[in-house]
């Protein structure tokens, strides 16, 4: 048994919140629980969640994930060229050299086991994050 305040935070705390919109320059969208941003983060703009961070779209400015110490929490993006990226307490700046070829991969960040952020194609997170998916069934 557990409190209805309890099944509310574990609610909130698992609940994946879609927004839509553009996170400009000097603004800050902060989310209880898995954030699916549909649109872009521009340079100078910041988003934060409890959970993992999933964005339909360009991410440019910071992205922390799991900012109440979830380090399995992850960051995905369509085209991940953020200023900042933090999971937990864990903060991975972006390179100095960009290359000039544009990836058409999406790409995921997630804490590896020697406690360093790592960027890799999409396809890896299944494998280093299997819990990250509820779906069951199937035959």
């Amino acid at each position: 048994m557990i409190t209805r305040e309890e099944a509310e935070r574990l609610r909130q705390e698992t609940e994946i919140v879609p927004v839509a919109k553009v996170i400009r320059s000097g603004q800050v969208l902060e989310i209880t629980g898995d954030l699916l941003l549909i649109g872009d983060v521009n340079p100078g703009g910041t988003v934060k969640a409890t959970g993992n961070i999933f964005i339909m779209g360009a991410l440019k400015g910071l992205a922390h994930a799991g900012t109440e110490g979830n380090i399995e929490a992850v960051i995905a993006a369509s085209v991940m060229k953020p200023s900042q990226l933090r999971i937990s307490d864990c903060i991975n700046r972006a390179p100095d050299h960009v290359p000039e070829e544009e990836s058409r991969v999406m790409e995921c960040a997630y804490i590896s086991d020697s406690q360093q952020i790592v960027v890799d194609r999409l396809q890896v997170l299944m494998k280093k994050r299997p819990s990250l998916t509820r779906f069951e069934g199937g035959l």
